[in-house]
């Protein structure tokens, strides 16, 4: 399997929808090939002076090359590799000490539950943060250190912040501001100089790379420390041989981000689409974030009376891939956090699943995911109006 492309995937598994592109995306061709080229080389270890450490230390220049050219990175930022945005941002959080945290309600576990007793920002009730409460609690908190994260994209609802204008009330306040833009790479434009954050976070199984590699950007005149300390790799912020394989992967896969990013019109329809023909069916669900700007691939749906397990069950027998939120909590099948800090009642956040397409996803696709939502809807609500 290992040698076939992506293509070949979906052409003999055609009974099979992928929609649930925000947990993970599928290993792109061009990837694939890159790690297969790194992997035949053998040895790999960038940290060795030898000829073949040094070939090896180039795979690394070159995807810290391609972080600077996908998402515009300046002279003045520094680039260390992860083994994924939840490191990355843990990095920022217990990394950067002495600081006052303030995060939004809605943030990714990796910041909530890194960031040490932190000051919560309230989002309303489509997914937005409220900035002026951001505005109060840095005014409360003038004098001290802060540090601000807002994610860019929320990865369950798909909501997109106004990440420029949190960073320009943070500096206002002489706050560092960080963003968690893992959900957004490949997804929508991503600049780092345009956004004026001073650190970002990214993962390359979230756009055709695989799992174990990720990145955190951030000013070199931030301080912090490392949470994995060993031979001082990574600019002596993450210990350990660096994972060249993956990272040769998250460069491929940067590689194709401009190709990705010219099919979000198909999939914002696509997307559009679904939206549409199931509001239509069932006048009371409820797409949550559907008035704000949003990722172009995500919808988060309420199926009335009817509890996200039920639905996620229904949905894999007829060999369609969803998700009840955050792949990040699989196993755990809770009230979302995210729906809940929304406003959503507890039985909206019991019986929403996630549906997130990708370029592979055709409109037969959507048309297959329609019917077997509302096959689900008819099922497990008949019996509540007998």
């Amino acid at each position: 399997m290992i040698n076939k492309p992506l293509s070949s995937f979906f052409l003999e598994n055609s009974n099979y929808i992928y929609a649930d592109y925000n947990a993970t995306s599928p290993i792109s061709d061009g990837v694939r090939k890159s790690i297969l080229e790194v992997l035949s080389k053998q040895i790999l270890n960038p940290s060795s002076l030898h000829r073949k450490g040094q070939e090896t230390r180039k795979i690394l220049q070159d995807a810290r090359d391609a972080v600077c050219g996908i998402i515009d990175v300046s002279s003045d930022k520094e680039i260390v590799f992860t083994s994924g945005a939840t490191e990355a941002n843990n990095l920022v959080m217990r990394g950067v000490t002495g600081f006052q945290y303030v995060v939004s309600a809605i943030e990714h576990p990796s910041i909530l539950n890194s960031a040490h007793n932190p000051h919560i920002i309230p989002v309303n009730q489509e997914g937005i943060i409220d900035l002026l409460e951001l505005e109060k609690i840095l005014s409360k908190l003038k004098g001290n250190k802060v540090i601000v994260s807002v994610m860019m994209a929320n990865n369950e609802t798909g909501v997109v912040q106004p990440i420029r204008e949190i960073a320009e009330i943070a500096h206002k306040f002489g706050a560092i501001c960080h963003t968690d833009a893992a959900q957004s790479v490949g997804k929508i434009k991503v600049n780092m100089e345009n956004l004026g954050v001073d650190s970002l976070t990214l993962s390359a199984h979230k756009f055709g790379g695989i799992a174990g590699s990720g990145v955190l950007v951030f000013n070199k005149n931030l301080t912090i420390e490392p949470i994995i300390v060993g031979g001082g790799q990574e600019k002596g912020l993450r210990g350990g041989t660096e994972n060249v394989v993956a990272i040769a992967g998250l460069s491929a896969a940067l590689q194709s981000v401009p190709d990705l990013l010219s099919k979000m019109n198909e999939i914002k329809k696509l997307r559009d689409q679904l939206e549409s023909k199931l509001l239509n069916l069932v006048s009371s669900i409820k797409i949550f974030g559907k008035n704000s700007k949003r990722l172009p691939n995500t919808s988060f749906v309420y199926m009335p009376g009817v509890k996200s397990d039920v639905q996620l069950m229904h949905f894999d027998l007829n060999n369609i891939a969803v998700s009840n939120g955050s792949a990040c909590s699989s196993g755990k099948i809770e009230p979302s956090y995210v729906l809940l800090a929304m406003g959503a009642t507890k039985e909206q956040a019991n019986c929403s699943v996630r549906i997130s397409i990708g370029p592979q996803n055709k409109p037969q696709d959507i048309k297959k995911i329609v019917d077997c939502w509302y096959d689900i809807y008819k099922k497990n609500t008949l019996n509540m109006y007998k």
